[in-house]
């Protein structure tokens, strides 16, 4: 794979190392539980959560702290680790306004972790 490959692929995103607990909500069920942000870029997350999520489906993701999101996502890929799960989130129907939250709150992350403070 040559460096312009890698460009247009959004998996090779810089993706932001960070635990962020939310709260995830099928409106279906109106299921509701706790999970946390393993790792976060403008285009998704990986979620760790201790219920099975199946591939395909939507949910609401709330970060119960900055940059306080509520984003849309779909389930790209699960992980089982014995009772737990990780799951691979693309977001959807993200707003103009909560994608430049993200950016903007990746940036100063990013700023932050790279001058050691």
């Amino acid at each position: 794979m040559t460096d312009d490959d890698a460009s247009g692929d959004k998996r090779f995103d810089l993706r932001l190392r960070k635990y962020i607990d939310i709260i995830v909500e099928d409106a279906l069920s109106a299921m509701l539980f706790r999970g946390a942000i393993a790792d976060l870029s403008p285009t998704g997350m990986r979620v760790l959560v201790d219920q099975y999520l199946p591939k395909g489906t939507k949910y609401t993701f709330t970060m119960k702290r900055n940059p306080f999101l509520r984003l849309r996502g779909e389930v790209r890929w699960i992980k089982s680790f014995e009772k737990d799960f990780q799951i691979g989130v693309q977001f959807v129907d993200v707003t103009e306004e909560d994608r430049k939250r993200l950016q903007n709150f990746l940036d100063l992350e990013r700023v932050r972790l790279t001058s050691g403070g």
